[in-house]
């Protein structure tokens, strides 16, 4: 433990190089029985040796470093072992898959949104934007888009429909409310725009000539067309076809549904049980446009998904899943209004064995009712204390203590004695136990996973290493009962 001190005091590089040369050998012996894969065991130790490091100044007194280490790349191997098993389900899963018919694309309506394609594509996380340029505009194949991303060809698809579904998403705040088909339709004919003849060669040219001054060029503003309406039809085949390549296809999820006029009399079936992996994201906006978000965890996972606006909420089949997630950020959207209008159908849906995760970042405005009548109440704090800091949800997290600017925007009223309190308030690290922060709690045969934090790492709170965990915990239902 010499070593690790010397690195968490005085941050000595040399230290921990030396530490991580004198233990890597158990930690990737341990790592390749587990996952009997030498490149899954490599990763494991990297994620293990980076972990300590993040960790080196919390370790408790008497920790043997020996025995930390053993039972992190446990962990960490069976994390890695059970992702790419589920990854290589999805993608036997997603090859299996037949081509699905589209709608035809709105010449007129598409239109409207090609003008603000490059805004919307800058809005996007880094890896999306460069999912749809490399399919899209440079016209790569799903195999080319994949090893380009650092992943397989099945994720590389997965992450390109979930591209296209956030550029719609992004539209749809903007007014423009249009099916994925028109936005697969506009991109794929960024394809049939190609550059003047010369044009490079000009363009070569003069920026060699001009390399040893300081004057720049201009380049001129060209605008975007879609094909002709007449040719919408193979417009829209194109787009199928260059999206997801070959025979094997995606679902392309329609935006526009018709809503059902007995939506409030409509019943919820028992959820889905053990054998079904489906999942369901409501969403109406990106959530603080983070990356990972969950449908990009998803896909890592090779977990089944679906994503849905707020407007179905009153008429999905919600015992189809399970696993319902409601996101943070959807607010300037009536998000929460319709999830308060549909509270008793997700009542039933957990009651009936439903497992429903609710990130209540963005909602406290609203107050949401929660099942077995728990209430969001708004109040900003900088400092939540861990609990139970050996949930599985949160000892990725690997701290006592978050801290951030909004550690959380709210805190949970009238939670059932039954519930385990994952984290509170806190104040100088005394906890707070009359504001529960994060939450977990059975109603009837399902399960309700509340937090008032946001999963995400764009303050530096370290909060975005929940989120795995999180899902994978909600979707293998094996719950946490904590020693007495």
């Amino acid at each position: 433990m010499e070593l690790l001190h010397d690195y968490a005091r005085n941050h000595s590089e040399q230290a921990f190089r030396t530490l991580v040369e004198r233990h890597l050998n158990i930690v990737y012996a341990v790592a390749l029985r587990q996952t009997g894969h030498a490149q899954l065991a490599e990763d494991v130790a990297q994620t293990v040796f980076v972990d300590l490091a993040r960790k080196a100044t919390s370790l408790p007194k008497g920790t043997i470093l020996a025995g930390w280490l053993f039972r992190a790349t446990r962990y960490a191997a069976a994390n890695a072992r059970r992702a790419e098993n589920r990854r290589e389900h999805w993608e036997q899963k997603a090859a299996q898959m037949e081509p699905l018919s589209i709608v035809e694309p709105d010449a007129e309506s598409a239109e409207r949104i090609t003008p603000m394609l490059n805004e919307a594509l800058e809005e996007l996380p880094e890896t999306d934007r460069a999912a749809i340029l490399l399919r899209f505009f440079e016209r790569k194949s799903m195999g080319e888009v994949g090893r380009t991303l650092g992943t397989t060809e099945g994720a590389a698809k997965m992450r390109l429909w979930r591209a296209v579904e956030k550029l719609r998403c992004i539209f749809q705040e903007r007014g423009v409310v249009l099916p994925a088909s028109v936005v697969l339709g506009v991109l794929t004919a960024q394809v049939a725009q190609p550059a003047p003849a010369g044009l490079a060669a000009s363009i070569a040219t003069t920026a060699l000539l001009n390399q040893s001054g300081t004057s720049t060029f201009i380049l001129t503003k060209g605008v975007l067309k879609l094909m002709a309406l007449l040719k919408a039809k193979k417009l829209a085949a194109a787009a199928v076809a260059l999206l997801f390549g070959g025979t094997t296809a995606l679902m392309v999820q329609q935006a526009v549904q018709r809503s059902a006029s007995a939506a409030e009399k409509a019943e919820v079936k028992p959820a889905a049980d053990a054998a079904t992996n489906k999942v369901l994201v409501f969403r109406n906006v990106p959530s603080w446009n983070r990356s990972p978000d969950f449908e990009d965890t998803l896909i890592d996972l090779a977990h089944d998904f679906e994503v849905k606006p707020s407007s179905l909420m009153g008429t999905t089949d919600l015992s189809a899943y399970r696993l319902i997630v409601i996101p943070g950020a959807q607010w300037k959207t009536d998000f929460y209004q319709t999830y308060a209008a549909n509270a008793a159908r997700f009542n039933r849906y957990v009651s009936n064995g439903g497992v429903l995760v609710l990130e209540l970042n963005g909602a406290e405005n609203d107050g949401i009712p929660l099942p077995r009548g728990v209430n969001l109440v708004r109040h900003g704090a900088t400092e939540n204390s861990i609990l139970l800091n050996q949930h599985p949800v949160v000892t990725a997290f690997g701290e006592k203590l978050i801290h951030a600017n909004y550690a959380s925007h709210g805190y949970l009223a009238d939670v059932p004695k039954d519930a385990l309190v994952i984290a509170t308030e806190s104040t100088g690290g005394e906890s707070d136990a009359t504001r529960p922060t994060f939450v977990e709690y059975s109603f009837g045969k399902g399960r309700v996973i509340a937090a008032c934090q946001c999963f995400h790492d764009r303050d530096n709170s370290g909060r975005g290493a929940m989120m795995q965990p999180l899902l994978s915990y909600a979707t293998e239902r094996k719950w946490y009962t904590p020693k007495k």
